[in-house]
């Protein structure tokens, strides 16, 4: 099963007995068997049937809309909130203050480490003694994560690690872009670009998961709480984005993958092209199938949703949750 990607503009989806038909003026452009699906994502100008819908809906299949940017507009998804009790475990969870900056520290300690892995396994010069300087600062940092009495001050460790870890992730680079570091709304370089709609379609993936098990989305233990955001969503993102999206970007890059004519450089922004994005959901999705790009027996898509089950085990039976590292060495 994979997801489905329509980015045809003025393309419509339709139902054809247990099939999902793309079409474009009466004509067929693509069609699946339903049992094919796992989820769909709908990019810019794609409408869906009345008859579609419903019969995705009884299948449990999740849409996602995104403009043609990128952004993550909204998702269509059948009522799977059901679990009330894991919601008032959860609630419960959050409202000790010790048990809740526990987890967060977690997930930051164990972000840290994965940053520290991208730099030992992506570095061109092993013997550059920034290298290691960098890895040293970073583990220092680390090690501060257990000492701190707030979150707040946590966040204020994690965005020094960030800070630090892309300094040196731009050197990790071998085409003719360059990465200056983290720029967002609108991303101004090539590299910033994948690397936003990255963490937008790994956001997706990891919303879904959660709410497949009935999690509270806007009660996280990292992120606070604020209106519209789904909190939880953004403390697991933390997790995966070094193992999934910036090792794909490395990738994409590197090997010649995207290149500048997929791009639309304008003055103040740049964003991708038709093209460039088609490169980018099929580059995606293999990175998120493939166990090979994990190294492992389950892909990344499969590992999310084990995750998921992990945090809500953890939250049930108030246990330890272990974030996904890459090393596995990290411990607290």
């Amino acid at each position: 099963m994979a997801v489905l990607y329509v980015k045809e503009q003025g393309a419509y989806l339709q139902k054809r007995s247990q099939r999902i038909l793309i079409t474009k003026n009466q004509q067929t452009l693509f069609e699946l068997p339903m049992d094919r699906i796992d989820s769909i994502a709908m990019i810019g100008n794609v409408q869906i049937t009345a008859q579609a819908l419903h019969a995705l809906m009884e299948e449990e299949i999740d849409i996602t809309h995104f403009s043609m940017s990128g952004k993550c507009l909204g998702r269509t998804v059948t009522d799977t909130s059901k679990n009330i009790f894991l919601r008032l475990a959860q609630y419960d969870l959050y409202q000790n203050q010790t048990k809740r900056l526990d987890i967060a520290k977690r997930i930051v300690a164990n972000k840290i480490e994965n940053q520290m892995e991208i730099l030992r396994l992506f570095r061109w010069n092993s013997c550059d003694t920034v290298w290691r300087e960098e890895l040293a600062q970073l583990k220092r940092l680390q090690m501060k994560v257990e000492y701190v009495e707030n979150n707040g001050q946590l966040m204020g460790l994690e965005g020094k690690a960030s800070s630090l870890y892309f300094s040196a992730y731009g050197r990790m680079f071998r085409c003719r872009f360059t990465f200056p570091g983290r720029n967002k709304r609108p991303p101004r370089d090539p590299i910033n670009v994948i690397l936003s709609l990255g963490y937008t379609f790994l956001t997706k993936e990891v919303t879904a998961a959660l709410e497949a098990e009935s999690f509270e989305m806007y009660l996280g233990f990292l992120h606070g709480i604020r209106y519209g955001r789904k909190s939880l969503a953004l403390d697991m993102v933390e997790e995966f984005r070094q193992p999934v999206i910036d090792r794909m970007t490395l990738r994409l890059f590197n090997k010649s993958m995207l290149q500048e004519l997929d791009f639309t450089i304008e003055e103040d922004s740049v964003t991708l092209n038709e093209d460039g994005f088609c490169k980018f959901c099929r580059a995606f999705e293999r990175w998120m199938t493939d166990p090979e790009v994990k190294s492992g027996e389950e892909n990344y898509r499969a590992l999310i949703r084990g995750q998921t089950k992990a945090l809500k085990q953890a939250v049930q039976h108030k246990e330890v949750y272990e974030p996904y590292c890459l090393n596995k060495k990290i411990s607290m």
